[in-house]
């Protein structure tokens, strides 16, 4: 399936008085993204239409009127069903600012934990009407100390209603092998870097590092590079640096291959995504 949607609307919202919190609003009707993650909750309003899609190998559906939650590192790709158009508000929150209300909302003595959902696809009225505020209010440059109270009651909803918390991570179960091959992608970001480069970094052989890779990271080791270079991509498009330098500064041979994987894991072009309005 093709990956060039005809967009019909995208836009990006970053608002200073509050940090670690993006807003976009989006309209496809084609495929738009290829299975990604993201290193924030994404928290969705579905405004129109219906997708389909997979989350931690379970199917679920989403259509109008729904909130869906996705966790920090979970590799998904919502994009619209066959022959449908999709309109939608997300919110990409920082985890360490749910993790944070969660804090506030079950108690510090028991904030060891991460935050826990029962179901991506959430239906509750009054929670989406919450949700929709706060954008409004984001979008309209309401007061701070609205907008700060809107998302705190939002997220503070959002784990009473429907999250508890889960065992604390244990940061031992990812091998050592991926960890290393994950801080050596990190660190090269603007580098070619070979599938026998890593196979020697860690000292297995290439097909084991996919398997292993692939499975403890959800994406491959090239693909997780990508999901690197795009999220560094976006704190220096909305800086305002000029689309052709961040192409090359985040490793990129020219500015059409960027925006074709920056299109793919985030749904809009550089441009796009460079125009968001600073509020």
């Amino acid at each position: 399936m093709g990956r060039n949607p005809a967009n019909t609307h995208v836009r990006f919202w970053r608002d200073p008085d509050l940090p670690g919190v993006e807003i976009r609003t989006s309209r496809y009707n084609a495929e738009a993204f290829c299975r990604h993650v993201h290193d924030a909750w994404s928290v969705g309003l579905i405004e129109d239409g219906r997708t389909t899609f997979v989350l931690e190998e379970a199917r679920h559906v989403a259509a109008r009127g729904k909130i869906v939650v996705i966790p920090p590192g979970a590799v998904h790709a919502c994009n619209p069903d066959p022959n449908s158009v999709m309109a939608y508000r997300m919110f990409y929150v920082a985890p360490g600012l749910l993790d944070g209300v969660a804090a506030e909302v079950f108690g510090r003595a028991r904030s060891g934990g991460s935050p826990r959902f029962g179901t991506p696809v959430i239906d509750d009225a009054d929670l989406y009407r919450l949700w929709r505020r706060l954008h409004a209010a984001v979008a309209t440059g309401a007061d701070a100390l609205e907008k700060q109270s809107l998302l705190m009651q939002g997220l503070a909803e959002l784990l009473t209603r429907h999250g508890r918390l889960g065992s604390p991570r244990q940061c031992g179960r990812v091998p050592d092998a991926v960890k290393t091959v994950r801080h050596h992608l990190a660190a090269r970001l603007d580098e070619r870097v070979s599938l026998d480069d890593l196979s020697a970094l860690v000292g297995i052989s290439r097909y084991h590092l996919l398997r292993v890779f692939s499975r403890e990271a959800g994406l491959p080791p090239h693909a997780y590079q990508n999901q690197l270079r795009v999220v560094r991509a976006k704190v220096l498009l909305a800086q305002g640096e000029p689309i052709s330098q961040v192409a090359a500064e985040v490793g990129f041979a020219d500015q059409s291959h960027f925006t074709r994987v920056f299109r793919q894991f985030t749904g809009a072009t550089p441009r796009q995504y460079q125009a968001g309005t600073h509020v």
